[in-house]
This record gives structure tokens, C-alpha cells and sequence, in this order.
């Protein structure tokens, strides 16, 4: 601010700017002369006024400061600001959940969903609630009952979905789901649940011999795999995939078709090693695959390596503890032996032996191979057996087990298993 120019004040809130304008504009009238000069003074006058005039105003102005700005507009007054309200807004989430609590394995079966429908939003909204494929309940039913979705509310809707072979094949079923409130989209939800193929294959697995004493030993696996469905698979190439081998072993022809409970037998042979004979056991397990199947459920065989072979040496001739059960031509095949000499061995007549009697093998390991005891074994009839399943069982030869046994094969039975007898005479 200089001495020759003009002082306006534009905002002012305990005084009023007009009247302290006019104020400010009277004194440089009166002590500025620069338009409104009413005499002409002395140089001392001049001078005198000048500093009675600088004093005035300094007075003055610390008067208004504190209410009036000295800015040169009155558009640059200062207001006070006021927050604005936020909108209230609503906003609608949407949960699914399915109902797995049983495996979805069969055409036909139905899932069952629940489409959660939740306004986290901060304003209500009234209906309608719909939900894609599903049926909702009236908003009235839910929460104050009210005809609105109020923060917070939930209202559960409804679905089914029905399975199809198509769903089997794929191995998932799959929904894509959104909800409409009042016009209010939701979020998008996707719900995958997985199925499962039925059973339509089962696998038997059986070991012959069931024990094994020397390396280079063969021991040969059979499989028979069933068709347990209602459906005709293949034509196609069966297969079995087992852990003791590096391929797969193929059961019947490439183009093989197996109508309902229908069989396919296959066979394979495996080396005794090193390794084995340093284990107690070889225990491997298959799996049986073909025809659009998903595999069968994982068997196993276990063939165990013999103690009391390897005790026993070729050519010598060993004292036998007869135990119930067996006959003199079983305990020498039991050993290896010729049945005729332990005949001439132990006379009166086999039928006249009797558990606890001493039974002399000559000549072990002469006529066969050497397994020792237990030389006889049992097993109880299932739904299913044959003689033959039962005798590939137990490396036992059929004409043996049936002979044994009075050719009586009936469930729930008990067999007397000549074991090993295969090897034999």
C-alpha cells in the first residue's frame, strides 16, 4: 500500500464495509487532496497531516482486520465448507452352495442348490428377487418381513439339476448363476461339482505258487476281469495294469466285447530275484481297465518266501509229524518225494495213518520240488468258487482237491487243500 493510493475493503463481519469505506474514502479526500483539494496548505500543514493521517489509519486498520479482508474483490470472500452426505446405496452378494453329502455316480441322480441372495449394501430395496434357473421365495418371508431386502437380509432360493451320462463322461457338473433384486444385478457364481463314474469292472488276482524259495522261481499271476454292469462294453482291448510289471498285460482279443457279467481270464509270470528272496514277501497290486471303464478297484496278491524249504536238503530223508488231515501220497508230494518209496517206507497201507504218527520221506526233493509244511491247508466256500478257482488258489492240482474232498463243493463247506499238489504226481 502506498500514500497515493486507495484502501477498499472487501469482506468484513462485525462492521460494515460501506461504512468503513466511506470512512476511508472521506479521509483521503480530506488528507490526500488527489481529487477533492478544498484549500492549499503550507508545506508544514502538509506535513503535519500526512502524519496525523499515516496514525488514523493504522488505528483503523487493526480496528478491522480481524473482520474485513483487504483484497480487491468481493468475490474472493471466505465461506465455510460443509461435508456433503454419501448416497445410500444397494448392493446385492450371491453365495452357492451345493448339498454333496452323497457321491454323484448314476444317471438320474439330482443336486441341489442354495442360492444365497444378501444386500450388503447400505439402503433397502424392494423385490422381486429372482435368481438364474432357481426358485425364490416373496421378500416378506424373510427378516422384518417387510416387502423389502433390508441391509443385511438374506433370502435363500432354490435350484435342482439333474444328472446326465453326458455329466458321468465329463467328470463335473457346472452352473453359472446370478441374482436380480428390484432390477440390482449381483455378483456371477460359478459351482462346479465333480462326479463320479459307477463301478462296472471288478478284478480277481490270484499267485500260483503262494510261496517261492530260490531265485529264477516262476510264479505265475492270473486275472480275471468281470463286466458288473447292466451295460454291454467294447468292442475294445481289456487290459491290466499291474505294479509288478512295466506293461500292461492284454486279456482277450483287441475287439473283445463283455456283455453283463461276463469274464475275460489272462495270465503273466514273474521271476523270483534277488531282492525278493532278501524279502519276507512280493506283494503287487493290479488294476483292470477297457471298454470306456474307468479302472476297477485296485487287488493285490501276496506270495510268501518258505522258511522250512530252504532248511531242507535234496536227497536227505526226514521224519514227517503227521497232523489231521493228512494221506501219505500228500506229505510226499509235500517234500518232493516219490510217493512209492515213502509207501514201501512206512508200512501198513496210507488209509491207516493217523495225526500224531511219524511218517518217514526218504529221498527228499527226488521227485519234485521241495515246499515242507504246512502240507494240507483249508478254505471255506464262497458264492462263486470253483474247483479250479480254488485250486489255482492254492497251486493245488484240481483232480487232487476234488478227490479230497468227496467232490462236494458247496457254500459255507470247509475243504481239506492238498497244497502244492499241482507240482506233484
Amino acid at each position: 500500500m502506498s500514500h497515493g493510493g486507495t484502501i477498499k475493503i472487501a469482506a468484513c463481519k462485525r462492521i460494515s464495509c460501506s461504512t468503513i469505506n466511506a470512512i476511508l474514502d472521506s479521509s483521503n479526500k480530506q488528507f490526500f487532496g488527489k481529487i477533492y483539494v478544498q484549500a492549499a496548505p503550507s508545506r508544514k500543514d502538509i506535513k503535519m497531516k500526512k502524519s496525523i493521517h499515516s496514525l488514523i489509519l493504522s488505528a483503523m486498520i487493526a480496528l478491522v482486520m480481524a473482520s474485513c479482508s483487504l483484497t480487491g474483490s468481493a468475490q474472493n470472500e471466505v465461506l465455510l465448507a460443509t461435508p456433503s452426505l454419501l448416497s445410500a446405496v444397494t448392493t446385492i452378494e450371491l453365495t452357492v452352495q451345493a448339498n454333496t453329502s452323497v457321491p454323484f455316480t448314476a444317471v438320474g441322480q439330482v443336486i441341489q442348490y442354495n442360492h444365497n441372495v444378501k444386500n450388503i449394501g447400505t439402503a433397502s430395496t424392494p423385490g422381486p428377487v429372482t435368481v438364474t434357473g432357481a426358485i425364490c421365495p416373496e421378500i416378506n418371508t424373510v427378516g422384518n418381513l417387510d416387502t423389502s431386502l433390508d441391509v443385511n437380509e438374506t433370502l435363500v432360493c432354490t435350484s435342482a439339476y439333474t444328472i446326465t451320462q453326458a455329466d458321468l463322461d465329463k467328470g463335473s457338473v457346472t452352473i453359472i448363476t446370478t441374482a436380480t433384486v428390484n432390477g440390482i444385478f449381483s455378483n456371477q457364481v460359478t459351482t462346479t461339482v465333480a462326479t463320479v463314474q459307477p463301478v462296472v469292472l471288478t478284478l480277481t488276482k490270484t499267485a500260483n505258487p503262494v510261496t517261492y524259495d530260490r531265485i529264477g522261481q516262476i510264479v505265475t499271476y492270473t486275472y480275471v476281469i468281470t463286466n458288473v454292469s447292466t451295460a454291454t462294453l467294447g468292442p475294445a482291448q481289456f487290459t491290466v495294469s499291474d505294479t509288478g510289471f512295466g506293461a500292461p498285460v492284454n486279456c482277450g482279443d483287441a475287439a473283445l466285447t463283455l456283455v453283463s457279467n461276463a469274464t475275460v481270464t489272462c495270465s503273466t509270470t514273474y521271476t523270483v530275484s534277488q531282492a525278493d528272496i532278501n524279502a519276507a514277501s512280493i506283494s503287487t497290486s493290479a488294476t483292470a481297465s477297457g471298454g470306456s471303464a474307468v479302472p476297477s478297484q485296485a487287488v493285490s496278491a501276496t506270495i510268501t518266501k518258505s522258511l522250512v524249504a530252504s532248511n531242507l536238503i535234496a536227497g536227505s530223508t526226514i521224519n514227517h509229524l503227521v497232523v489231521n488231515g493228512e494221506w501219505l501220497w500228500q506229505i510226499a508230494r509235500c517234500y518232493g518225494a516219490n510217493p512209492n518209496q515213502v509207501l514201501a517206507a512206512n508200512p501198513p497201507t496210507p488209509a491207516e495213518i493217523s495225526p500224531g504218527t511219524t511218517v518217514i520221506v526218504p529221498s527228499i526233493g527226488s521227485d519234485g520240488r521241495i515246499y515242507g509244511p504246512p502240507c494240507i491247508g483249508t478254505h471255506t466256500v464262497q458264492s462263486g468258487d470253483t474247483w479250479d478257482s480254488i485250486a489255482l488258489k492254492y497251486n493245488a492240482d484240481p483232480v487232487v482237491l476234488q478227490l479230497a474232498n468227496k467232490n462236494t463243493l458247496t457254500v459255507g463247506s470247509v475243504l481239506r487243500i492238498p497244497l502244492n499238489s499241482a507240482d506233484g504226481q
